[in-house]
């Protein structure tokens, strides 16, 4: 761990408040120096260009030391939902000012991005943002009915000059008719005061000598697309260029001895040709840089350990993300008047994490994070502290691992209390609020947030499951909130169980993140629980239920081969019509977790070789797939069929706000841009999607499923395919970016409109545009791709722990 970084732990109290911002690794800040070949001022004293007012607030324009400077004013809080509102306050904030440019038609192809200056004087606001939004009437259509295209947000400091800069990369603009500024008018959080502003000037568009690529494999032909955060020392490493050199070498950053040499490998993927750079054979721990040519890469580390720091700040992400705690420097006690009514009792929903870049809350998505942090905290547990006592803290001798491991756990608590105290008692529980406001604490007046609540199956066995794991990893430390998560475990599984024995799959209300969970889920999750159950309890009513799910859900699993051999995968129930997807959300680890765990409650059952089984062959089914991926090694989201764009009911609940009789065209357009393997099954890197894109939880979620077979088997390809998939996020992608902020190099501002900035932040990920199947990554700044998101770093946690769980640390076999 570098020896700034640990001050930085120090200074936030070992994170009891937020990690630094730290701006040498942004890519911002990177793209300021680039040469720009032309400037157009597109607003003026002489030009007929002028902006006018729409919607809350008011604007004013200044000249002030010969500038003009164009103000927008506003109240962060009107009293009254504005008309396009939800009337119940149901993701309702209180409005938005706006000032609005009208070009006449003007082509701004020419022109690679525009910049301009803003200075927020926004009372009392820790978190301030300004939101840009332009439209385009030529033949791509901007805004694009998702709002994917043409809106962007920058995040800024307040009281002082902002440089900041939009870059359009591919995005349509060869009609231009509106260009407008706008701030969201919040509420007001403890230290908000009674007004908002903001002031603009130099609205400029500029022609670079070198835009930053946005979209394809390729994009980067004069960079390295390498893991910034670095490497495991077990295991393949590898980079990836265009640059066309007989050698590369890998440079000691300490006293720039080169201390290896290479000759590229030269591979060809969809007719683009790559310089795969290997260096596996490279075990020394270290700090290196990679050198092609007369390009070199920043330092970068190689250990068992490469990502310690990365930990910590995901964790310092989460802590940034709690409700219902003054975080300082962010925000005061948020959201204790959002509340959940059942009968004649009522619970406060302040608690666990915010879900994303704005303060809506999803229980399962806290009750999963505490999950992967104690699951985490386990994995540092056994892996660094076994056989190690109590630490003697001193100034000369902090045990940065003992405090990782207990910092984890304090964490997941947070978290784990607030899952428990979701429960009415009857198996009804508060289960997700929409709120993009601050709300004033109190409970009982206009801006109260009404949470959803449910007696739903899935939500009970899934917290059931999470208690009791939270129970096995709490013992030792904690015996009595260990018993009490059992117990909370043994009645949630009965509420479930009883649920799903009356009605079966049942869907909640659409923004439930649990919407898209098809039967053989449902079969995976009993399978899991109730194997943990028996595991803990001996009781043989959960030990036959595990059994009986379990081999449920191996009759959802494709064992011929009917797509080019492919087998492995899971059908959404036993009928085998359709297989599994996901969108943005994913829970793909599940099935293979439960066989998992079946066989280690069940270790004597005469069914294990039939679990085992089932597991080998979906092993085998990541590695069939990984023929496929790009040199990059991002996982391929799976098998599709076509005949799947007819199921108009699944199609609904995967694609949400979709019609289906108008997309279904696009479903098989989306396919054909994939690898077709005849009969009608192809292979797509990216899932098919449409209203909701990002792929960071879907190829983790993944990864996890990897680790998990792969640890079972001790089989080295599986664990090297799941360190792929975090090397990726890092940044050997075809962007070149570190997709966590504050971690490695080059990343980039991501959608935080209410918490704001934060170290550690993981996006919903790298998208697709339109039908393609090739990575878009615009500088567009805004949801989905672009948000925050806890079931990001969830995933990433889960990941990072299965890893560590399976990697004996030691070259294992590869079960080939």
């Amino acid at each position: 761990m570098r020896e700034q970084f640990q001050k930085d732990l120090v200074r936030s109290g070992f994170l009891h408040r937020p990690l630094p911002l730290h701006q040498e690794g942004a890519l911002e800040k990177e793209l300021e120096s680039r040469t720009v070949l032309y400037r157009k001022t597109i607003w003026n004293k002489v030009s007929s260009l002028q902006p006018h007012h729409e919607g809350e607030g008011h604007i004013r324009v200044d000249e002030i030391d010969e500038e003009l400077v164009l103000s927008l004013t506003g109240k962060p809080i009107t009293y009254c939902w504005p008309e396009a509102m939800s009337p119940d306050g149901d993701c309702a904030f209180y409005g938005t000012v706006h000032a609005k440019f009208q070009p006449n038609h003007e082509n701004w192809e020419e022109f690679h991005c525009l910049t301009f200056w803003v200075k927020p004087e926004c009372e009392g606001a820790r978190i301030v943002n300004l939101n840009l939004g332009i439209k385009n009437e030529g033949n791509i259509k901007v805004p694009d009915e998702y709002y994917r295209e043409g809106t962007h947000v920058v995040n800024l400091m307040n009281h002082q000059w902002n440089r900041c800069s939009w870059e359009f990369g591919s995005m349509a603009r060869d009609v231009i008719t509106e260009l407008d500024f706008s701030c969201r008018l919040n509420g007001k959080d403890t230290s908000t005061g009674e007004e908002v502003c903001f002031r603009i000037k130099d609205i400029t568009l500029e022609t670079l000598a070198e835009p930053e690529p946005d979209k394809g494999w390729l994009c980067h032909r004069k960079g390295i697309a390498y893991s910034t955060s670095g490497y495991f020392l077990t295991g393949e490493k590898k980079a990836i260029t265009a640059i066309k050199d007989d050698e590369f070498f890998i440079i000691n950053d300490v006293n720039n001895e080169v201390i290896f040499e290479g000759t590229p490998d030269i591979c060809y993927f969809q007719e683009q040709e790559y310089r795969i750079l290997d260096f596996s054979d490279l075990s020394i721990e270290g700090n290196y840089r990679i050198q092609i040519g007369d390009t070199v890469t920043k330092a970068f580390s190689i250990s068992e350990e490469v990502y310690e720091e990365a930990l910590w700040k995901v964790l310092n992400f989460l802590f940034c993300e709690r409700c219902g705690y003054p975080v300082p420097e962010k925000h005061g006690l948020c959201h204790q008047d959002v509340v959940a009514r059942h009968g004649d009792k009522t619970i406060s929903f302040g608690g666990g994490w915010h879900d994303a870049g704005d303060m809506s809350q999803q229980l399962i998505h806290t009750a999963e994070v505490a999950q992967a942090l104690l699951e985490m905290a386990n994995a540092v547990k056994e892996r660094k502290l076994s056989g190690k006592g109590s630490v003697e803290y001193d100034q000369t001798d902090i045990d940065f691992t003992y405090l990782l491991y207990e910092r984890l756990v304090e964490e997941a608590l947070w978290g784990l209390e607030f899952t428990m105290k979701s429960r009415f008692g009857d198996g009804h529980r508060a289960t997700s609020a929409g709120l993009v406001r601050w709300t004033n604490g109190m409970i009982g007046d206009e801006d109260d947030v009404e949470v959803r609540c449910h007696n739903h199956a899935f939500e009970n066995l899934l917290c059931s499951g999470i208690c009791v794991v939270a129970s096995k990893l709490l013992k030792e430390t904690d015996s009595e909130l260990a018993w009490k998560c059992l117990e909370i475990a043994k009645e949630d599984y009965t509420f479930g169980i009883k649920r799903w024995d009356q009605v079966g799959m049942e869907l909640p209300i659409m923004w439930e993140h649990t919407y898209s969970s098809s039967k053989s889920q449902y079969y995976a999750l009993i399978t899991w629980t109730s194997s943990l159950l028996y595991e803990s309890t001996g009781i043989k009513e959960y030990g036959d239920t595990a059994v009986r799910y379990g081999n449920l859900l191996l009759h959802c699993q494709e064992t011929e081969g009917k797509a080019a051999g492919f087998a492995g995968y899971f059908y959404r129930d036993e009928q085998k019509q359709t297989i599994v997807h996901y969108s943005h959300q994913s829970r793909e680890y599940m099935f293979v977790q439960a066989f998992d765990q079946l066989c280690k409650s069940l270790p004597d059952h005469n069914d294990k070789p039939k679990w085992e089984k089932a597991m080998l062959l979906y092993g085998e089914y990541l590695k069939k797939l990984m023929q496929y991926a790009s040199p990059y090694e991002m996982i391929p989201a799976g098998i599709y069929q076509e005949q799947e764009a007819q199921d108009k009911e699944t199609f609904e609940i995967l694609h949400l706000l979709v019609n289906h009789e108008e997309q279904k065209e696009h479903y098989i357009n989306q396919l054909k841009q994939g690898v077709a393997l005849g009969d009608g099954y192809y292979i797509r890197n990216f899932p098919v999607w449409f209203s909701f894109r990002g792929n960071t939880a879907i190829h983790l979620a993944m990864a996890k499923a990897a680790a998990i077979v792969g640890g079972y088997y001790k089989d080295a390809k599986l664990i090297q395919l799941a360190k792929e998939q975090l090397y990726w996020v890092s940044g050997k992608n075809p962007f070149r970016q570190s997709m966590i902020y504050g971690e490695g190099d080059r990343f980039a501002q991501q959608y935080a409109v209410m918490p704001g900035e934060m170290t550690g932040e993981l996006p919903v990920g790298i998208q697709t545009n339109e039908d393609e199947d090739i990575p878009y990554w615009p500088h567009n700044n805004n949801a989905t791709y672009k948000e925050v998101w806890t079931s990001s770093a969830c995933r990433w946690l889960w990941t990072l722990a299965s890893i560590y769980q399976g990697d004996t640390g030691k070259e294992i076999g590869n079960n080939d």
